[in-house]
């Protein structure tokens, strides 16, 4: 795009040094006009192209943030599993061990049943 408008504005310039040969210098009201939206194309772009790499500065930051903050949810997300199966692995162990007490309570009020049925 830089180019293409250097490229229009050196084109009308040596047209105006060509013509300013003469007495006279003859620019017609199309190519001025073409010359004037050229040059306010170039300082709106000038304007703006910083403004636009400020932005993309900003957001690669922000990206940068965002994936160190992800790691760090990930790694909280594979100890939160661990910590879940860890858990799950204590309940299955209490559950048992909850039988067991239940099956012995069991066992010992029939037999203290039993014994005082006998005596």
């Amino acid at each position: 795009m830089f180019r293409r408008i250097v490229f229009v504005v050196i084109f009308i310039l040596s047209t105006i040094y060509s013509f300013s040969q003469k007495d006279s210098v003859l620019i017609s009201a199309k190519d001025l006009k073409t010359a004037c939206l050229i040059f306010n194309e170039h300082q709106k772009l000038s304007v703006e192209n910083p403004l636009l790499k400020q932005q993309i500065s900003s957001l690669e930051e922000l990206n940068k943030l965002n994936v160190a903050t992800d790691s760090i949810r990930q790694s909280e997300i594979i100890l939160y599993k661990e910590k879940i199966t860890i858990d799950e692995k204590q309940i299955k162990s209490l559950k048992a061990s909850q039988k067991k007490i239940i099956i012995g309570s069991s066992i010992g009020g029939i037999v203290l049943f039993i014994l005082g049925l006998l005596l």
